[in-house]
């Protein structure tokens, strides 16, 4: 009889943990079905090198047809989850509307983009947590440049050229460091405008920035940040943005021609139309094996959970209870441990516990810039980004997508930053649409 595994999420821990399946099971025993809204995987590290120009957006992507070539794909969201009969609901992107069996249901589901009800966020700022986000960002900066060089109007000039960033975690710091020689090189290509004119403000409501690289780091982050002319605000909030005029809780307004929201992530919606035991801050409740279980401990039959929408207990911390972050270095290890306890337990062996004592933390903040934690060193700058670019590169997902990252970073390197504005790439229909003398819909 086959096994039905079933996998929720293509992103990093869901489509490691079927790669893993895939190498380790007999054929002939289990059948491996992923389901996700989208039909690739995006590798969210590189986002700010796309924003920066670096990396083609493409080649942060993993096409999961194409790489699951053992596995069947559902492109579909799920909308619910029946743990008593073992079936997951699923909605198709052509409107059907179907449910899938399960012998070993992976929940993978990963986290979105935390926000808050902000007057005028929704209408005016951007997330970075796609890749479509990450390009939307690079043109929108780019086109401002454009425009401000256009306008003799000196406020519309200002608000243009400022770039606002609310969240200065290791995303926000990384983003903001990639886009910040962005703009400088695009600005060089107007001789009408000067770089002293740009204006990158960061608002953050810890008391520091890029926590993730440890407490020496951050004060280093923060002090070559501010050397960089950029204007970080530290214990500030953002009220309200209505119009891209930005109202700081330290009484200023800045108004600004892109907004940024990168504070912080939460667990995948979709989990409210589940049975699943969450935690308090709304993960799904796992154990070290990293199968889900109730408040009191007791195993939801066939259910695991990794990843970022996953509560996974640190046992190696010094200070109990501990849970594990959720980035994409636990997330891949945690894959190969789900995949290997789903084999266990077909087979009626013992389960392993996840067990992981990070090896380091590694941040880019642009060209030759960046701070990096490795097993207790300390790296700064180029010796930080080097080793950034070389993590990452060795953790993206198969071997065509590393050698277009390798190679365009030596096309960059040879013939520099390619700074041009594609125009109406956020709208590219816009134009055909007045031509037609129609109204888009």
């Amino acid at each position: 009889m086959t096994t039905r595994i079933v996998i929720l999420g293509g992103g990093s821990a869901g489509l490691h943990t079927a790669l893993a399946l895939q190498k380790k099971r007999p054929p002939q025993s289990a059948s491996i079905t992923v389901i996700d809204p989208s039909p690739y995987m995006t590798y969210q590290p590189f986002l700010p090198e796309v924003a920066g120009g670096h990396i083609d957006p493409r080649d942060v992507t993993v096409p999961l047809r194409k790489t699951l070539r053992r596995s069947k794909f559902i492109q579909g969201a799920m909308t619910g989850i029946d743990t008593a009969a073992k079936k997951v609901t699923v909605a198709h992107v052509d409107g059907r509307t179907s449910d899938v069996a399960y012998d070993h249901l992976v929940v993978a589901i990963g986290a979105v983009t935390r926000t808050f009800p902000t007057p005028g966020l929704a209408e005016n700022a951007v997330g970075f947590k796609t890749v479509e986000e990450a390009s939307y960002v690079r043109n929108r900066m780019l086109s401002n440049i454009e425009k401000a060089a256009a306008t003799d109007d000196p406020a519309e000039r200002a608000k243009l050229l400022t770039i606002l960033f609310v969240g200065g975690g290791y995303t926000g710091v990384e983003a903001l460091g990639e886009l910040n020689d962005a703009a400088n090189a695009a600005v060089d290509q107007y001789p009408n405008l000067s770089r002293h004119e740009l204006r990158f403000v960061l608002v953050e409501a810890l008391d520091r920035v890029a926590p993730e690289v440890g407490p020496e780091l951050s004060k280093w982050t923060l002090g070559a940040l501010r050397a960089r002319g950029i204007d970080i605000r530290l214990k500030t909030t953002m009220p309200s943005c209505e119009n891209g005029d930005c109202v700081l809780s330290d009484g200023e307004t800045v108004p600004a021609g892109t907004i940024v929201w990168t504070a912080g992530v939460k667990p995948n919606p979709a989990l409210d139309g589940t049975d699943l035991p969450r935690g308090p801050k709304g993960h799904v409740n796992a154990n070290a094996k990293l199968e889900v279980v109730t408040e009191d401990g007791k195993r939801v039959d066939g259910v695991w959970a990794l990843g970022d929408n996953a509560q996974v207990p640190d046992l190696t911390a010094a200070k109990q209870p501990a849970y594990y972050p959720p980035n994409a270095q636990n997330a891949v290890r945690q894959a190969v441990t789900v995949a290997d306890n789903i084999l266990a337990s077909m087979a009626g062996e013992p389960l392993v516990e996840y067990r992981h004592e990070s090896v380091g933390t590694v941040a880019s903040y642009g060209i030759g810039k960046g701070a990096a934690l490795i097993q207790g060193v300390h790296l700064k700058n180029v010796l930080a980004w080097l080793a950034h670019r070389g993590y990452h590169l060795l953790a993206m997902p198969t071997y065509t997508r590393k050698w277009r990252i390798l190679t365009g970073w030596i096309t960059n390197f040879v013939s520099g930053r390619d700074e041009t504005t594609l125009e109406n790439m956020n709208d590219p229909r816009s134009q055909f649409v007045s031509l037609a003398g129609g109204v888009k819909k």
